[in-house]
Parts: structure tokens; sequence; C-alpha cells
């Protein structure tokens, strides 16, 4: 074998907590068998800053409130203040604030509200006090950093006799220190793709209704309740389950086999789609089955023939209310659902997860209009990893377009994310810390979200002012330019096509010959036609990630993927790549790799390897020398599987093929082979099962596929023999390793519902171990030589390893968010070290030796 000449090792000993690596010398294992060397040995104890509203005080004029209501008032009140709200008067909770300081803040509050004839407080959320309380604390459990409480967020009903008086009151407010934040409530804003006689309407109605109903005392005291909120904090999914063909329906009357399927071109294969049709061919669950997600705008059409998803679907914040429920906004929530969940029959559009459960949340239900109320409503459906999709968008209150004029109406209007009101931006700040994925639509302003004059709001970089969610912009169908209208900036994280040419349920203007129930469109247009179909994306890639492996993306994985990965833009102002289903699934992939071993020249280290699947390429770094080669050996879609087969001590080059179940070996004389076992939907887990030190070729068959009540083990032996060996459920994922010592690898799998490991040792005993849970990423290590059981959480970049030999369990943090964690004996000591690549980058970063750059985005890490 010919080496490539040596290239200098650079390492980059880079900062991930307030620590860097430790020297080389350094003992990296403890007295109970743990790792060391990482930047922390110990989780951080307190929570990472959430940042604070008041900078966004201002002084408010009367001419503000053209935009807003004339008589609400949306107010955060400091953290620890424990004000509340009793029958509409403002109160303290005893629980929460103590003493004579508490009880002046508030009577200066009260006195500050007296200068309006009367008010009425009313908190945002639709829960009890108790449960928003717990959606807090679990975010902040899951994430790692400190949340806005929602208890603390209130609408002020405010009978001021003028718009100046209001003004005084939000600017007196504004004084105080007690809050943090006041501002006029914002109007609603049109939907993006609204047409202009449709907008004109909605703006009409609401300069006519631009003040809010007075709350009665009955309503405020059941909304203090949480009557009629649908909770279901710890909603938990369906188990994964064999996902049926859908079965072909003819179409009504007029609509007989007329379909625009072929017109669906942004599931298509890239540039153009997302490549939705390519990830149906290969992987099962494409559809989004046993998956949800939830759109949050005004309206939709429940009775719309080819959505039979929404008959009865689950309206989590309460039936819209009648003058949200008008045509353009049934259509643009038609549309919207259309383009993600129609059905799969002989007629009309297919939805691109159609298998996927729906939830719809008004913000304007029959309470009044309440967007953050929306979004917490999504925020306790479902469970962690599903997605909700915010639909609207915002009237930003600076000229960000250029045009020499603010605007939030009419074709110029400034038009942005819906996060840019501080309300709706802590509330998608409590969803995405609790798990739920948030696609937002990124506003049809073409409006520039990196002006200085925007303060930093919309920070790509600053934690604080991170909201977690994936804003999406739009782009041109064809060139992928961006959109003439799509707001843009470093913090629009992803496009899909949005000028006027997606084919969807709605609107009428393709077919319209039976009525609204039928009614299809060709020009869905705007970042609200964008955004469900980049819904799909993360639909598809979250319900396969959950059947096929039990776990869930957490959603700034989920960003990062997208950010990442996907088709480049072309020109105009940031707003990212396209999604590329076929490009991004490598990252499951990578989460979960079942190789035998990575060590390619056989001295007993792990080398860097990685594998690019545009072109097949196997680029190795040895450990011992720094020296690199690579190696051609596969195609797109195959699943790299190194493993030593010939007992050379040396990890051949090894893909498997899902679409033919064929095994592809390149050994290091040259030679190849090629064997067939295993189908479509299998897991390859190449594992030594013989002792012989060679590794057979081996599937993990899931129950879906197999349609058998447990997983099965499928052993290929060099004699052309085999053996079936049942272990494990749905959802498992299966991991091989030597956990005894005794020269044979066990069949075990990780139980991400149950944070479990369930091994069977080659004697036919067992054993669990708890460790982990459904979120995190299970990756093996090796101390003393000895194999033990480690997990990677992917949100606090923490690792916990348990070692099931000498007792006892230690944390380390190492790596960011969007890492890929491994473990690997770089330097033959018989204990691995924390390693994480960088797939943004192509850095390998070693929690003992330090960063060497080796790799492209979009590679798959291979290191055992």
């Amino acid at each position: 074998m010919k080496k490539a000449k040596a290239q200098p090792l650079k390492l980059a000993l880079v900062v991930m907590t307030c620590t860097a690596a430790t020297n080389a010398a350094a003992v990296n294992v403890d007295r109970g068998g743990h790792p060391q060397g990482g930047p922390a040995s110990l989780a951080p104890a307190t929570l990472k800053p959430r940042g604070s509203h008041a900078s966004l005080k201002r002084t408010v004029r009367a001419e503000d409130l053209q935009a807003a209501f004339r008589n609400r008032i949306e107010v955060k009140f400091r953290e620890g203040s424990g004000v509340r709200s009793r029958g509409g008067e403002l109160a303290l909770d005893a629980t929460q604030a103590r003493g004579a300081a508490a009880i002046a803040e508030l009577d200066r509050v009260r006195a500050t509200l007296r200068g309006a004839r009367r008010y009425a407080a009313m908190k945002m959320h639709p829960f009890t006090e108790d449960t928003a309380a717990r959606l807090k604390a679990q975010g902040e459990r899951g994430s790692g950093t400190e949340l806005p409480d929602p208890n603390l967020w209130y609408y002020l009903y405010v009978d001021a006799g003028s718009d100046q008086a209001v003004a005084d009151v939000v600017n007196a407010l504004n004084a105080l220190d007690v809050v943090e934040v006041a501002y006029p409530s914002p109007l609603p804003v049109r939907s993006a793709d609204m047409d202009s006689r449709s907008a004109e309407a909605f703006e009409a109605y609401w300069r006519e209704h631009a003040r809010m109903d007075w709350p009665t005392q009955e309503h405020l005291l059941s909304w203090e309740r949480g009557e009629g909120a649908r909770t279901l904090l710890n909603e938990a999914p369906p188990p994964p389950s064999a996902v049926a063909a859908p079965t072909p329906a003819l179409g009504p009357s007029g609509m007989l086999a007329v379909s625009y399927v072929a017109d669906q071109d942004y599931g298509e294969a890239a540039p153009t789609g997302i490549d939705t049709d390519w990830l149906r061919g290969n992987f099962y669950n494409a559809y989004g089955n046993g998956w949800g997600y939830t759109d949050a705008e005004y309206s939709w059409n429940y009775w719309h023939q080819d959505l039979t998803q929404l008959t009865g679907a689950v309206l989590v914040n309460g039936q819209p209310h009648a003058s949200a429920a008008v045509l353009g906004n049934r259509n643009h929530g038609t549309a919207v659902v259309g383009v993600l969940s129609s059905d799969t029959n002989a007629f009309g559009t297919t939805g691109l997860v159609n298998g996927s459960a729906v939830r719809l949340s008004t913000e304007w239900p029959t309470t009044g209009y309440n967007r953050a109320s929306a979004i917490y409503s999504a925020s306790n459906q479902f469970w962690a990893g599903a997605v909700i999709l915010l639909e609207m968008q915002a009237a930003s209150t600076i000229d960000c377009n250029g045009d020499g004029i603010v605007s939030a109406s009419g074709a110029n209007a400034d038009y942005v994310p819906a996060e840019y009101v501080p309300a709706v931006r802590d509330a998608v700040k409590v969803a995405t810390a609790n798990g739920r994925i948030v696609v937002a639509a990124g506003g049809n302003g073409n409006c520039n979200l990196d002006l200085a004059t925007f303060g930093g709001y919309f920070s790509a970089t600053d934690a604080t002012k991170d909201s977690g969610a994936i804003i999406v912009g739009a782009g041109e169908k064809l060139t992928r330019n961006k959109a003439f209208f799509s707001t843009y900036g470093s913090r629009v994280d992803t496009q899909a096509e949005g000028d006027f040419r997606i084919v969807t349920t709605g609107y009428g203007d393709r077919y319209s010959a039976e009525g609204e129930n039928l009614f299809y469109t060709s020009t869905f247009s705007g970042t609200s036609g964008a955004s469900p179909i980049v819904t799909g994306a993360a639909v598809g890639l979250s319900g396969v990630m959950y059947l096929r492996y039990g776990g869930h993306y957490h959603p700034k994985e989920m960003r990062d993927l997208l950010r990442r990965d996907g088709t480049p833009q072309a020109a105009g102002g940031k707003i990212g790549p396209r999604p590329d289903l076929r490009k991004q699934i490598s990252h499951m992939q990578n989460r979960y790799p079942a190789m035998h071993s990575t060590d390619f020249d056989g001295d007993g280290r792990s080398d860097y390897a990685v594998w690019r699947p545009s072109t097949g390429v196997w680029n190795i770094r040895f450990s011992s020398t720094g020296l690199t080669q690579s190696i051609q050996w596969g195609m797109q879609g195959d699943v790299p599987v190194p493993a030593d087969v010939t007992g050379d001590a040396r990890a051949e080059l090894i893909v498997w093929r899902p679409s033919t179940g064929m095994w592809l070996v390149r050994k290091w004389d040259g030679t190849t082979q090629s064997t067939q076992w295993g189908m479509l939907g299998d897991i390859p887990v190449p594992l030594d099962f013989t002792g012989d030190k060679k590794a057979e070729f081996v599937v993990y068959r899931p129950p879906y596929v197999g349609n058998t009540p447990e997983g099965q083990w499928l052993i290929r032996y060099a004699n052309n023999t085999y053996s079936a060996i049942n272990w494990g459920a749905a959802g498992d994922v299966p991991i091989a390793r030597d956990f005894d010592g005794d020269g044979y690898e066990d069949v075990s799998v990780y139980r991400p519902s149950t944070g479990q490991w369930i091994i069977r040792f080659f004697s036919g005993t067992s054993a669990v171990h708890a460790l982990g849970s459904w979120s995190d990423v299970p990756v093996p290590y090796k101390a003393g030589n000895q194999w033990n059981l480690a997990v990677w959480n992917p949100t606090t970049s923490i690792f916990t390893t348990k070692n099931i030999h000498g007792g006892g369990t230690s944390t380390a943090q190492w790596g960011l968010p969007g890492d890929i964690p491994r473990f690997g004996d770089t330097n033959l000591d018989g204990t691995d070290e924390y390693i994480v690549w960088r797939p943004s980058s192509g850095t390998w970063y070693n929690a003992q030796f330090g960063g060497v750059q080796w790799g492209l985005p979009g590679d798959l890490a291979l290191s055992r």
C-alpha cells in the first residue's frame, strides 16, 4: 500500500466550554475506568443565561398605535418578580416573590395603570400556571439554558381614552424596573401570499376592529384556570410500526383520475426539489408515519376532499374566530397543509409527508387574537422532535427593505419573521427548548435582518437572541436565487421555492369546477409556500429517524443540518441552501454508525476516516503516522461499514447497498468481494460472532421490516451457513460490542424510549443497563480494553459514561450542538478518547490530543 506524503498535523485546541484540551501526557482514565482529559469533567451546574428584553424598551408615540391594538399592551415582567393575575387584577404569588420590595414594585405598576380609566390583566398562555412552570422547567432541563417564564407574559387591556394616553401608559410601564419590556400589542398581519384584494379587505377589517373586546370576568377566570387548554405535556409517540402502502382512491366526478402530482416538483430531485421521492424509495417511514406536526396560522378548510387528515383534526388552541375563517385565510391554511398532507390517491396532489398526524393551532381563536397562545399550545402537543410550522409573518417597526418608509401593510411592507415580536420569540424559545422543531416563515418584506437598526436582534451567533427556530426564505424555483420579496440575512437558515409556482390544494386557480372542497392552485408562493416544503424535510427526516432508530432530532441539530447541507443558494441576499434529503439523510447514518473497526493499517489504533457519499471516496488519516490515503469504493446511497473480515487486523473498506442488500468489500491486497445479505429496511451491523477475529456479515431486521414481533439479527458465516437471533424491538438501535470480554461480540440494542441497553451475551445470558434518554446518541467506549456504555446529548454536548465493569458513571462536556460524537483509541493505551467530528468544518476534536481538519461537510465520520 502506498501512503500519501505526510501532512503536518495542525492542532486546533478549541475552547468548547471554558477549558482547553489537556496535555497529551495526561492520564486519561479515572479510578472508575472512565475516559478523562475532556474540557470539563462534570456538566455545568448552572443554566446558560437567556438574555433580557430590557434593551428593547423605547419611547412609544401615539402614531405607533396605527399598526397596534388601541387598547392592549404586551408586558413581560422581570424574572422572579412573582407577578400574577387574579380575576384580571395584578397580584403577587407569595411562593415566587416575597417581602415589602416586591409589594412596592407591584404598587408602582398598579399606580401606573390607574392612569387609565380601567384595566384587565390576562396571561398569554392557555395553561394553568403550574403547567406553564413545568413546561419551563422541562425545557431548561433539556436545553441547559434559562428560559423566560411564560407566567410573566401578560396582555394588559387598558381603557385610556386616546392613543396618546395608551402610549403614556406603555412609557410609564417601561420606566419601571419590574417591567422587562412593554409595547403596544401588534395587529395581525396578512398572510404572506394573500392577493391584493384579500389583503386590503383583511387590513381594512383590522383597522375597523383595532380595539379588542374587553374580556369578561367569566372569561378571565376560566383562562386563569386553564380551562379548554389541550394539555399533553408528557405525551409519548406511538411505537414505530409497519408502514402500509396507501391505497389509491378514485376521485370525485369531475376530478376522476386528474392528478397534479407530476407538477409537484418540490418533491423531486435536487436542485429543483428536496428529493422526498428518493427518500420514500430508500427508507421506510419517509411519509412521516407515526410522526406529527402542528400548523399555526389563522384557518383551514377541514372539508377539502383531498385532505382527509383534517377531518376531525385536533384544534389545540380552540376554534378559529368567525372573522379568521374567511375564504382567504381558509385557502392559505389549506394550501399549506396540502403541501404536506394531501392524500395519496388517483386525483389532485400528494402531500410530502401525508402519513404524519396533523394538529392545528389557530392564532385567532374565538377568545381573541393571541399568537403567543397558539405557539404555547403547539409546544405542548405531540412529543420532542415533532414539528411546529409557524406560518404568519410580522411587521417591522423600522424600514428594513430600503424603500424609505415604515409600513405594516401594502406591497412594500416591512415583513419579517414572527419572532420579531418579543412575546412570540419567548414562546418559540419555550417550544424549541422542549424539543419541538419550529419552522418559521421568514416574511415577504425583502428585509435585511442584518441591518444595524435591528440592534443584533436577529443575530445568528448570539445565543441569548436565538429562539432555536428554523427561519425559511423563499427562492426562485429554477435558479435558487432569492425571490425578490423574500426577507434575508445571516439568521435565515434555509429556503425552498416560493415564486408563485407551488402546486397544492386551495385557491382554485388550477381547478375550481366543483367548489371550494376541490380547489387546487398552481401559484401558491412566498415564504408561506417555502415553509411547508422545509417542514416536509424536517418531518420526513424525523420520521425515518424514529422508525429506524427510535430517537429524534433536537431542534438545533435539525437546523444545523439544514443550514449546512443541501443545494446551495444562487444569487441574492442570504436565504441559505435548499434541502436535499439525499445528502441530509447521511446525518442519520453519521449519528448511528455500525462499524466493526476503523483500524485500517493494523497498528491497533483507531484511525480518522471519512466516507464521502457524493463520490464514494474513503479518506483515511492514519493515527500513528499522520499519513493519508484516499480510495474510491462505493456510491451515493451506500452505507459504509468498515470491518476486518480477513483476520489481518486491518479493517477492509466495505459498503452495504440498501437497494440490493449487497455487501461490497475491498480488501487491502486489491481484491474485491460481493455478497448479498439483507434487504431494504435492514441495518448492517458487522460483528465477530465466532471469536476468530473476523467480522461476519450481519444485518439487524427491525420488526416492521420482517413483520415479526421482535427484531432479528441475521448472521451469515464464512461457510455460507447462517443463524438468526431474535433480540430487540421496534425503534431499538442495534449495537455490537464484546461487552463481557469473552472474545465474542454480543448482540445488543439501545432503547431510546427507556434509555436501556439490553445486551445478549454469546453465552445466551443477558443484562440490562439504564443510561440515556430518548434524545441521546449511544456511543460505546473502551476503557482498560473493556467495552462500556456511553451516550452523548446533542443539546448539551455532554458525554455520560457508565463503566459496567468497575461501576459508576461520569459526565464530560465536549463538542457543540451539531457535532458527531465518537470515541476512539488513537494512542494504543487501551482507553478511548472523547472525540467529536464537526460537519460544518470537517474538523475532528480529540479531547486529549487537540484538533485536526480531516473531511468536508457532508462526509460520514468513521471512528471506532
